[in-house]
């Protein structure tokens, strides 16, 4: 019981981690005209070892895919089954999001 509590915790930082990462790319093209600006400036806030908009996109990813898998399984059995299975269709919202920007 205990575990699955701090899994569901995980999944909740987990997306929520993705979901700070999706605002500040939308502070950052509000700001800037172009593109290549916003990407530039958007990878500036990152570490040196994570300023690649791709590897950030494939991050989102993992941790998108872990979270919905974790809120999918918990709606299964926890007792907040409609909170993580909302929470899980969310996560796959993004996800579809997260993979159709990697096109």
């Amino acid at each position: 019981m205990k575990i699955r509590n701090i899994l569901f915790a995980f999944a909740i930082l987990c997306l929520f981690a993705v979901l700070a990462d999706l605002f500040l790319w939308f502070a950052v093209t509000g700001r800037t005209d172009s593109f290549e600006e916003a990407r530039s400036l958007y990878v500036s806030y990152y570490p040196a070892a994570l300023q690649n908009a791709r590897l950030l996109t494939v991050i989102s990813i993992l941790l998108l895919t872990i979270a919905g898998f974790i809120f999918l399984n918990a709606a299964k059995t926890n007792s907040l089954k409609k909170t993580a299975a909302i929470l899980g269709i969310a996560s796959a919202v993004l996800l579809m999001w997260k993979l159709f920007s990697l096109m």
